[in-house]
């Protein structure tokens, strides 16, 4: 398509397509560093309905530097463990989720999603730099050396349920980056013909979500899988108020079939809930998949959430790794748009989500594996094996180890470097409070154990990182409330870290040699004297 005159069409600074909780939580997280955002969705408001069901401390901690963490924790429950039993009631595998994460919150959270949602577009109406086009379709996207052109037509109601109809009424936009997360079928990645690999492991399922009417009697598992041949099932809360139950959909059953209400209430029967106990709110059959973009930029567009990737919901990994994608290019995009690094910068957005996301993948395939075996001999032998003693090849949980990190002379990784950053509760200006909540946000950070951070800068590292954005502490044993900070300081052998927006540790090291750290940090930043990009 050739492009019309852009002169007179609204400029932005990123276009964001699709209204989705990693789409509103990457436009919450830019618009928050000062740039404008136009956020394009097809419908006219919230979907309304629970998809995911989970999320960890890092999404936690996330979401509360956008000020949306409240609400959703609030009804949210934080389970001691996730729980895989068999047909006899055996425990094959259990993750402790009880403890608390390294960020500060529980380390899991089960939760009704419609919350996440409702704080983020509440979050969004509230930032002058947001404007929302609700109810138009992205259809055509022409890339200019200095912008993206986005063609998107108007749609309306169709008659199926959910369903849109594309209209012939036409508007166009301009804005500096085009940020796609609209879903797993995402047309921008289609017309940018890139490709997905397919990591084979697809099924069907039922998902059945329900508000509760009662108190229920907990169930065993009460927030885990039944590894059932005759029919697997999922068995969580999601919230104080909310409940999940799905189960495994065998050849020859239609998605018809198990999409009336009966079907519903006769799989929740075998569980021992009727309508006296809960009401449903959704019932929908499904397919999930294991599937990884190619690429995830192509100049000026980049793919986010599950436009990039899908993976099996059993470790409920799925939006918590497209909220990571937010975080991880958010930071990015903003030091490109002041003009502090060029768009070279934005590689290492693929080079560090890609593989973390495929981690996570794995391990939600090889997970999924357990509950999906619905051969009865293959499910003795797989139960023979964990009372052996067996566990399941699942990789360690994934952390970054590549893109922009410090690396010692050899190249290596020296710890906590790719791992989350600590955070614990502080005293601070008369209060005790977790330390983000005494912080800029979307900044840099220098944290000490052995005094003032900035201290050990001369004055043209100091300048330089006040520029890019930066916040630094000193935290002794009066400050550091619960010894969070001490413990993790010790355990990983530093006095100093240096952590990034996204809160993962660029660097750590003794005190003497910070220097050396900042100035890897803007070696790779490319952080120079540069014309910004909207200039």
């Amino acid at each position: 398509m050739t492009s019309a005159n852009t002169q007179a069409l609204p400029i932005f600074d990123v276009i964001q397509i699709g209204r989705g909780p990693v789409g509103m939580t990457s436009a919450a997280l830019i618009a928050q560093a000062g740039h404008s955002v136009a956020i394009v969705e097809k419908h006219e408001g919230l979907y309304g309905h629970p998809r995911a069901g989970h999320i960890d401390h890092e999404i936690a901690r996330l979401l509360e530097s956008i000020d949306c963490a409240g609400p959703v924790l609030a009804d949210a429950e934080a389970p001691d463990d996730y729980i895989w039993k068999n047909a006899q009631g055996e425990k094959l595998i259990e993750f402790a989720w009880g403890a608390k994460g390294v960020s500060g919150y529980n380390a899991d959270y089960m939760m009704f999603m419609p919350l996440i949602d409702s704080a983020l577009a509440a979050r969004l109406e509230r930032d002058a730099n947001v404007t929302t086009y609700f109810g138009w379709q992205a259809m055509d996207l022409i890339q200019h050396a200095d912008h993206v052109e986005l063609v998107m037509r108007r749609t309306r109601p169709s008659n199926g349920a959910g369903q849109l109809e594309v209209s012939s009424d036409e508007a166009r936009i301009c804005g500096r980056f085009l940020v796609a997360s609209d879903g797993a079928n995402s047309p921008v990645r289609q017309q940018l013909a890139i490709e997905q690999q397919d990591l084979g492991f697809n099924e069907r399922w039922l998902v059945v979500d329900a508000r509760r009417k009662r108190e229920l009697a907990r169930f065993d598992p009460d927030c885990g899988q039944i590894c059932d041949p005759r029919r697997p099932v999922t068995v969580l809360p999601l919230g104080k108020r909310h409940r999940r139950w799905e189960w495994y959909m065998f050849e020859g059953e239609t998605p018809e079939a198990f999409s009336h209400p009966e079907k519903a209430w006769e799989l929740l029967a075998d569980q021992g809930v009727t309508p006296d106990d809960v009401e449903i709110v959704r019932q929908l059959p499904y397919v999930f998949s294991a599937r990884l973009a190619e690429r995830w930029r192509d100049g000026r567009v980049l793919l986010m959430g599950d436009a990039a990737h899908t993976m099996p919901p059993f470790m409920g990994q799925g939006m918590c790794s497209g909220i990571r994608d937010a975080a991880n290019l958010s930071w990015k995009l903003d030091l490109v748009l002041r003009g502090l690094s060029n768009m070279d910068l934005l590689d290492s957005y693929e080079a560090e989500r890609s593989p973390h996301v495929r981690d996570w993948t794995l391990i939600s395939i090889e997970s999924g594996k357990l509950p999906c075996t619905v051969d009865f001999s293959a499910a003795e032998e797989r139960d023979a094996r964990f009372r052996n003693g067996w566990q399941p090849p699942m990789p360690a949980f994934p952390k970054l180890d590549s893109g922009l990190l410090h690396r010692e002379s050899d190249g290596s990784l020296r710890a906590p470097v790719g791992d989350l950053a600590v955070q614990g509760r502080v005293l601070l200006r008369g209060a005790v409070s977790l330390l983000d909540s005494f912080s800029p946000k979307g900044k840099f950070a220098l944290l000490s154990v052995v005094g003032d951070p900035m201290s050990m800068l001369d004055a043209h590292r100091r300048a330089k990182m006040e520029a890019l954005g930066v916040y630094a502490y000193y935290i002794d044993a009066k400050m550091d409330v619960d010894g969070d900070y001490g413990a993790y300081f010790q355990r990983h052998g530093v006095e100093t870290i240096l952590v990034r927006p996204d809160f993962y540790v660029f660097g750590g090291c003794e005190a003497g040699q910070l220097g050396s750290v900042v100035d890897d940090l803007l070696a790779q930043l490319g952080v120079h004297q540069r014309q910004a990009v909207n200039a």
